[in-house]
């Protein structure tokens, strides 16, 4: 066991983190500009409704809207899903904070590196036998 166990830990809890919140805000923005572009798909049928009732063409711009309403919609759904990774993934770094937290780690510590090394020992010893045999 290394002498930076607890780096270790976090390290890759820190860069899951990151990776999430970038995701997250890439969808996000996805959202957000694809609201912009129903507001904007809205308006544009507002002001052409005046102009032509071709009914065809209305149909065409509902459809559009509701193609960006199931994109949104989609969106939505992955961004829940990562919130929920984002949540799993704050309820390990508050387990591990309280391990390092605890009194008796340096004690848990000093058992783990025993044991790491035990483990080691056995491997070692397996490995003698095995040639012996």
């Amino acid at each position: 066991m290394s002498p930076n166990w607890e780096a270790e830990q976090k390290a890759p809890l820190k860069n899951e983190r990151e990776k999430l919140d970038e995701k997250m805000a890439k969808l996000e923005r996805n959202v957000e500009a694809l609201v912009i572009e129903e507001k904007q798909l809205k308006a544009d049928m507002e002001r052409e409704e005046d102009a032509e009732d071709d009914a065809k063409f209305q149909r065409l711009e509902e459809r559009a809207i509701a193609r960006l309403r199931n994109k949104q919609a989609a969106l939505k759904k992955q961004l829940n899903e990562l919130k929920k990774e984002q949540r799993a993934l704050t309820q390990q770094e508050k387990q591990l904070n309280a391990l390092i937290e605890h009194e008796k780690y340096p004690e848990w510590l000093e058992l783990k590196k025993k044991r790491d090394n035990a483990i080691k020992e056995v491997e070692r010893l397996e490995s003698e036998m095995k040639k012996l045999i």
